[in-house]
């Protein structure tokens, strides 16, 4: 069975993503040198990556360009590329032992249920690129919290990560988890 969290995750992602105001894509993002429209294709392109490893197929030996990846109306594809991915995520599938960047491991299974991560960071980023308000199911972002404290050190350590910022210790945890990531919330 497809992880209920990442479902719910590409729900929250394609509700920021259909409400974007047309002429808002060109507007920068909280990613340094990134629009609306690189987070849109980012993300976009992350599911080209999940329905490759859905498919057993090879990965991309490089990334793709993002604008190209959002392509011409990103809501269209976006929501072409999430029917592909599901179509695909059938039990030989979730079951597949992938091996990713950090040299770890698992199943598809499980890496989607980690990659609600992901998708919750670069949905408020595109929130923030768009002028919109996004408030995280807090049970999402406490689970991703949990995989970010696992994971960051990693990806710092191998380039990945920009530096964490420090936030109040009563931050709730969508602040905590922007901050792993080297996002201000309020600034």
């Amino acid at each position: 069975m497809v992880p209920d969290g990442f479902v719910r995750a590409l729900d929250v992602f394609e509700a920021v993503l259909a409400a974007t105001p047309p002429d808002r894509w060109e507007s920068p993002s909280p990613c340094e040198g990134w629009h609306a429209i690189d987070v849109a294709g980012h993300v976009i392109a992350g599911l080209s990556v999940i329905e490759a490893r859905a498919a057993g197929r090879p990965l991309p030996e490089a990334d793709p360009d993002w604008r190209e990846a959002a392509g011409e109306d990103p809501v269209a594809t976006w929501r072409a590329a999430r029917a592909r991915v599901m179509t695909l995520l059938g039990p030989e599938a979730l079951a597949r032992r992938i091996q990713l960047a950090l040299g770890l491991e698992i199943t598809l299974s499980e890496w989607l249920e980690r990659y609600p991560l992901e998708l919750l960071v670069h949905t408020w980023d595109l929130a923030q690129a768009t002028g919109q308000v996004v408030v995280l199911e807090p049970d999402l972002v406490r689970a991703a919290l949990e995989t970010a404290k696992e994971f960051a050190p990693q990806g710092r350590e191998a380039g990945m990560l920009g530096p964490e910022r420090a936030v109040a210790d009563d931050a709730d945890d969508q602040t905590r988890l922007l901050a792993v990531f080297g996002r201000s919330v309020g600034g």
